[in-house]
């Protein structure tokens, strides 16, 4: 195989099937610096990191991320909604972007048998998650936001 086509073969696994592990780390550097630029985020903020998921590695966002972008897209959190169902939290936010836009997401969180702090960090925790995936659903990003990664069994953080 030439060096062409592995280059193209990698490129490929990167746009078609969303693997970062067939590229250099210096690809990846390049990757991920695109992705910022595209979207406007200070790279240096490092908005994103990687997770091994289903055998790819793949960028998830950060709080970084989602902050900048609710600042850069004009995305306001308007009403947030929780209730308990068979001990999971909900909680749902809606909001707007600076165009009129307007869309929602929920956030969800296992509570049965928890009180206290540790009761207050899951409502809170269920908050975060409703906010964080409606700004990236606004913004047209179909990234995972940090607060999901502990719920995905066998994913894993990368460095």
């Amino acid at each position: 195989m030439t060096t062409a086509i592995q280059k193209a073969s990698a490129i490929e696994a990167v746009v078609a099937a969303g693997d970062l592990s067939k590229i250099s780390p210096d690809q990846r550097v390049a990757y991920y610096r695109e992705v910022c630029a595209s979207i406007g985020l200070n790279e240096l903020t490092q908005p994103f990191q990687y997770i091994t998921l289903n055998g790819k590695l793949t960028l998830y966002a950060t709080k970084a991320c989602t902050e900048q972008l609710r600042r850069l897209y004009g995305v306001s959190i308007g009403e947030l909604e929780g209730k308990e169902v068979n001990g999971v939290y909900l909680v749902t936010a809606r909001g707007r972007d600076k165009d009129g836009r307007t869309d929602a997401a929920t956030g969800a969180v296992p509570i049965k048998g928890l009180a206290g702090d540790a009761l207050a960090n899951a409502l809170m925790k269920a908050e975060t998650k409703a906010k964080r995936r409606l700004t990236l659903s606004m913004c047209g990003l179909g990234f995972l936001d940090e607060s999901e990664i502990e719920t995905i069994p066998n994913a894993s953080t990368a460095t």
